[in-house]
């Protein structure tokens, strides 16, 4: 979703309340085609941290590594956070998110790349720093955007963490800051860092899928910030990118399986099939299960649990999940999808529940 539709969304909010309504209901609009799903975003920035974890009753050395902490650390809010969202019938549900240490296992050492490339138009730099990157085709970006004379940005979204550009022609604004595979656009998501940011200086991460993963792990990667000159009739775009990167290594994904499909498991994103599910499926719940017993909610409408920074549905019937906190891949047991697919009998559709359970 592009930074104007949040924005125009925004617009119409009468209460602070109503603040994370509207980054939802966005969410779900054209062009990019998305699962539905996708939440705000509640973020700040902590700093590095680095330990001994014990998991499954193993210790295990873990990285000591800012990106992580960035990328993948709980944004100074804490375990968790909790927001209610109100309907146009005046019902109000209660959503929760929760988040990672930031800290990641040994095994991830070599996955972070250093990109270090910058782009410049209308008045802003953005910097690009560091990414990790799964053959999911999924992972998280760390940047600063700036600008001296004032990076317009739409205050109300970065109260709960979205870095939503005001756009629009006229003035040094930008429309987007975006990512790309070859000439494709990639999903993203941006945070903004509230502690570590200023008037002129916006520290964030990127969340990011592509669209096509086999297409999309063999080109190179670039940045791009967009903006309007001009307004009505004369309204020009323009667009600004950083020199080619070339995505050195792809973190692996792990395959689980079901009698009748798979899916793929990295520490970033889970990808399913939607074809495998059935006419019209609907997942309601993704839970990740471990050797020590424990669980990672990764979704579940039911209970208002969204720990993930997006999701979304690729043209090819895959589905992807960038959960909040990172997975453990080799201490997973289990992942059980739940949800609804329709069956004919006749010229007669029926809603059934299904779960499915990849080990």
């Amino acid at each position: 979703m592009k930074s104007n539709q949040i924005k125009q969304a925004f617009e119409s909010v009468q209460a602070d309340s109503d603040l994370a309504d509207r980054v939802l209901y966005a969410a779900a609009g054209e062009p990019l085609r998305r699962k539905g799903h996708a939440k705000p975003l509640y973020v700040a920035v902590i700093g590095c941290l680095v330990g001994v974890l014990a998991t499954g009753g193993v210790a295990y050395a873990v990285i000591n590594s800012g990106y992580f902490a960035l990328a993948w650390g709980n944004h100074g809010n804490g375990d968790s956070i909790t927001w209610t969202n109100g309907g146009s019938s005046g019902t109000k549900y209660t959503y929760t998110r929760e988040f990672g240490d930031g800290i990641a296992p040994q095994s991830l050492e070599g996955a972070v790349q250093k990109v270090n490339l910058s782009v410049e138009g209308n008045g802003y730099t953005l910097d690009i720093h560091e990414m990790a990157i799964d053959q999911n085709g999924c992972g998280a970006v760390t940047f600063t955007l700036s600008n001296p004379n004032g990076v317009n940005y739409y205050k109300p979204a970065a109260e709960i963490g979205e870095l939503v550009l005001n756009g629009g022609g006229g003035g040094q604004c930008l429309d987007t800051a975006d990512m790309k595979f070859g000439e494709d656009w990639a999903d993203t998501r941006c945070t903004i860092d509230k502690d570590a940011s200023s008037e002129t200086v916006v520290n964030g991460t990127m969340y990011f899928s592509s669209w096509d993963r086999n297409r999309d792990l063999q080109r190179a990667v670039t940045w791009n910030i967009c903006w309007t000159e001009g307004e009505g009739e004369t309204a020009k775009q323009c667009e600004a990118s950083t020199p080619e990167f070339s995505v050195g290594a792809h973190v692996d994904t792990k395959e689980l399986h079901s009698d009748s499909s798979s899916i793929a498991i990295s520490p970033f994103s889970i990808q399913t099939h939607i074809a495998d599910l059935g006419y019209e499926a609907v997942e309601n719940k993704l839970t990740v299960t471990y050797k020590d017993g424990s669980e990672q909610v990764i979704e579940d409408d039911a209970a208002g649990a969204y720990n993930s920074y997006f999701s979304l549905t690729r043209n090819n019937g895959e589905n992807i999940w960038v959960p909040t906190k990172l997975i453990d891949v080799d201490q997973v047991v289990s992942v059980t999808l739940e949800g609804t697919r329709c069956t004919s009998t006749g010229e007669a559709e029926t809603e059934v529940p299904f779960t499915i359970v990849y080990s």
